[in-house]
Formats: C-alpha cells, sequence, structure tokens
C-alpha cells in the first residue's frame, strides 16, 4: 500500500476511535460583535483560533477563547473561508459586488494575520464565490465560481490555480471533499437537488447525482461514518443524509425553515446545521440521525457554522446581527 495512503487510512481510523463518544446538545454561552453581514466561519482546531467573513465590511475577524483577536481587511468582499490548520493558512473568498471587480481568493498567515497574495478568479462577478473547502493530504483548495458555473482548484503550495472543472452550465453552490477517497462534491444551485462529484486526484467529473426535487446549499462529509450531510432550504427545509460509497439518500431530518448552512464535530459525530428564518441551529446525532437539540438564537439570520471538536465549542455567525454566537455542550 503506497505511504500516503496508509498514513492517510491511519488518520482517519485515529478519528474514527474518538468519533464514537455520544452527541450532547449545546447551548449558547456568548455571543461576539464582529464585522458587517458575517457570513463563512472556520476553526483551526489546534491553534484555537476562529475566522469570521464579514462580507459588507470587507474584512475578516479573528477570535481565540470568545474574543476578537484581530479584525482586518482584505482586496474583496469575502463570502466563505477555510483553513488549513497543517500550514496554518486561511484562505477567504469573495466578490466585490460593490465595485464591479472579479471575485478572488486572498490567502492569510495565520501566524501574523497578514495577506500572502489575492488569487484572482475572474474579471467580474454577481454572486461570486459561494463554497470552499480543502484537502489538508493534498494541499489543494476548492473554489465554487458560480458566476462562471465552474470549480477552481488552487495548489496550496503555489497558490497557482491548477485547474478549472466545467461545471458544464451548472452553478456550484456548497463543496466538501472526502478525504478517504479524494473525491469532492458539489452542490449545484436550481430545484432538482443535484451535485456533482469530482475525482481530486485528475479534476475530472466522475457523475452527477440527484438527492431530491429541492434547493440545496451547503454540504459535510464525515469520511470514517461514510456519511454526507446536504442542506436543503426548500420548505420546510431538511438535512439529507447520504452513503458516501453508494451515493444512496438513507433519511432526512426535518430542520427548520431554511437550512444554509451545515457541519460537524467528527470526535463527537455532532451534526450542527443554521435555520436562517427561524433563527435557530439544529443539532443532529450522527449515529442515530436524531435531532438532539434546537438552540434559539438571539440574532437574525444564522448563516455559518463551525464546531472546533476539540474544545466542544460550536460557532454560528449571523449575518443579519454582526455578531457571532458560541455555543457549547460544557
Amino acid at each position: 500500500m503506497h505511504r500516503s495512503l496508509r498514513s492517510r487510512l491511519a488518520f482517519l481510523a485515529l478519528l474514527l476511535t474518538f468519533s464514537v463518544s455520544t452527541a450532547l446538545a449545546q447551548h449558547v454561552i456568548k455571543r461576539v460583535s464582529v464585522g458587517v453581514e458575517p457570513r463563512g466561519v472556520a476553526v483551526d482546531p489546534f491553534t484555537g483560533h476562529i475566522y469570521v467573513a464579514n462580507v459588507y465590511s470587507g474584512t475578516i475577524s479573528a477570535l481565540r477563547a470568545g474574543t476578537v483577536m484581530a479584525t482586518f481587511p482584505v482586496d474583496t468582499l469575502p463570502y466563505v473561508v477555510a483553513i488549513n490548520p497543517v500550514t496554518n493558512r486561511i484562505y477567504a473568498a469573495g466578490c466585490n459586488f460593490l465595485t464591479g471587480a472579479g471575485s478572488m481568493v486572498v490567502v492569510i498567515d495565520g501566524s501574523n494575520n497578514h495577506v500572502i497574495t489575492d488569487i484572482p478568479l475572474n474579471q467580474s462577478c454577481g454572486l461570486g464565490t459561494q463554497g470552499i473547502a480543502l484537502n489538508l493530504f493534498t494541499n489543494r483548495v476548492y473554489v465554487s465560481d458560480y458566476d462562471d458555473n465552474q470549480e477552481v482548484v488552487i495548489d496550496g503550495a503555489t497558490n497557482q490555480i491548477a485547474a478549472r472543472v466545467d461545471l458544464q452550465g451548472r452553478q456550484p453552490v456548497g463543496v466538501a471533499v472526502d478525504l478517504l477517497t479524494n473525491h469532492v462534491w458539489v452542490t449545484l444551485d436550481g430545484p432538482d437537488g443535484k451535485v456533482d462529484i469530482l475525482d481530486g486526484a485528475t479534476n475530472t467529473l466522475l457523475e452527477t447525482i440527484t438527492v431530491g426535487n429541492v434547493f440545496i446549499n451547503n454540504l459535510a462529509i464525515n469520511p470514517t461514518t461514510r456519511r454526507v450531510y446536504i442542506a436543503a432550504d426548500s420548505s420546510p427545509s431538511s438535512l439529507y443524509v447520504l452513503d458516501a460509497t453508494s451515493r444512496q439518500l438513507l433519511t432526512t431530518v426535518p430542520t427548520g425553515q431554511f437550512a444554509n448552512d451545515v457541519s460537524l464535530d467528527q470526535l463527537s459525530n455532532l451534526i450542527v446545521v443554521t435555520d436562517g428564518q427561524g433563527n435557530q441551529v439544529f443539532e443532529v446525532d450522527g449515529s442515530t440521525n436524531a435531532v438532539v437539540a434546537t438552540v434559539p438564537l438571539s440574532g437574525s439570520f444564522p448563516t455559518g457554522v463551525a464546531p472546533n471538536p476539540v474544545t466542544g465549542a460550536v460557532y454560528v455567525t449571523e449575518f443579519g446581527s454582526a455578531q457571532v454566537e458560541i455555543m457549547t455542550e460544557k
């Protein structure tokens, strides 16, 4: 067996060892003011740093222990953000619809919060970059370029575009990587609930599957349990649970009025879904697919969500309230 594959399997086996613990319900412990229209959020479990993309402010807020350490401008209106904890690089993708500038990805050094470089994706944009994900093993960053109907692949070592995967007129929204197979799942806009699955090794389209006749948003993949979680915002909204290997739908879980983001704590096997219109968060036990808690929030339109598997905290951005709500099971 190839060494990289052995390392990958060992890493995933370690995570699986810890992921058998029972999911516990969360409760809000703190609210933190950030920039205007916070949307994307990502957690570095090694450093404990949290990064929030403030769309209208054109800034990134860096938090630690429930406190804003820094807020710094970037050369775009950032929609989504992702972290590579191995290289300590933060990737913020967005579109400046106020100036008509194109979409770009901003690369940030997590050790000092300085911008390393900007990676232009196109010359003009409307809805811009709707999703971002990365593969820790290959150091590839995947960005959903909604306007150009493509998934952009960035080499994290060189900060260069490695490929542009043509989605044949379909508009990508969320994106997630199956770390076990190096397959990239991309949710597509539209009422027919389609998902493109790409081969991360060749940057080619493997297949397109249909989840259901619903509008779908973001998604998350647990490579150890082989489960894929897709947030559908069609009313009433649901969490669609699929088998990552067979691609078959296993069940649906009701998640309020407008499910727009989903993330998971792989250690506790807790899946967290934001309900924008219901101003609440649904928590689902990944072992039973049962809702274990519905947590009301004080602000308006919760959008992004990111758990910290080390501390058990969950960070929720509220697009309409310029704040992050922090939940914990402790």
